[in-house]
């Protein structure tokens, strides 16, 4: 197989701090990226425990757990995760209220696992069309699916910000979990809602069918044109290209 990928984050234009945290693992094909919440030193913590915990639990599995599928893996990995931050800030008291997304790829031969929890997003660039593969779990992303919002006045709702599922809120967490099946020249982007909140998907697909193969410069375009629109929060990118 031939798996390309890229990353990258910027502070963007406006936070003093960089709370997200990404991580790209070739031995593992397994790709993260998680945006911390709760102030300045919290959100950088929880965010990076995120990563290097999953890190950790699927490389552990993967050699010593024949028993789990790659997906189980990928789910208990953000298990983990979820416990270690909660442990942390029960050991910490600077870090109590600490919280993050997460959201992840974990690529199996053909297959790719999607799994994720929170407001960060994966795209899927197939035959030059995109598509969001997660759902927000957000407060807006609520009410716009119930009804009780319409996406005119959505730009306006003061509550835009709140999320209804990360990492460190509860003792347990759920996981949503997605299979695809490949196709040759599939193209994944992991993303913070830094990037998400300042480009429309027209602006995302046009970078990614544009960048032939070099997605370090697709991840700069992205994190560019992100800051350029107004950079109102921490920007990170992973891009991913299966070439069989």
């Amino acid at each position: 197989m031939g798996i390309l990928a890229s990353g990258g984050t910027d502070i963007g234009r406006i936070r003093r701090s960089n709370e997200d945290s990404y991580g790209i693992y070739p031995d593992l094909d397994l790709y993260v990226v998680a945006d911390g919440m709760g102030g300045h030193v919290a959100g950088e913590v929880a965010s990076r425990l995120a990563v290097e915990a999953i890190r950790s639990f699927s490389a552990a599995t993967l050699k010593s757990d024949s028993s789990l599928s790659s997906s189980q893996r990928l789910v208990q990995a953000i298990q983990q995760a979820n416990e270690h931050i909660i442990r942390t800030s029960h050991e910490d008291r600077r870090l109590v209220g600490m919280g993050t997304t997460v959201v992840t790829v974990l690529i199996d031969k053909d297959t790719a696992h999607v799994a994720h929890a929170g407001d960060s997003r994966v795209y899927l660039l197939r035959n030059q069309e995109i598509k969001q593969l997660t759902r927000d779990h957000s407060l807006l992303n609520e009410y716009l699916q119930r009804g009780l919002l319409t996406l005119e006045k959505s730009e306006g709702y003061p509550y835009k910000h709140i999320i209804t599922r990360a990492l460190g809120s509860h003792p347990s967490v759920e996981v949503d979990l997605q299979t695809i099946d490949l196709q040759p020249g599939d193209c994944f982007l992991l993303c913070t809602d830094g990037l998400t909140n300042m480009l429309v998907q027209e602006d995302i697909r046009t970078i990614l069918i544009t960048m032939d193969n070099d997605l370090e410069k697709g991840c700069h375009r992205l994190i560019d044109l992100a800051n350029a629109k107004g950079g109102e929060d921490n920007i990170t990118a992973v891009l991913i290209r299966w070439n069989p």
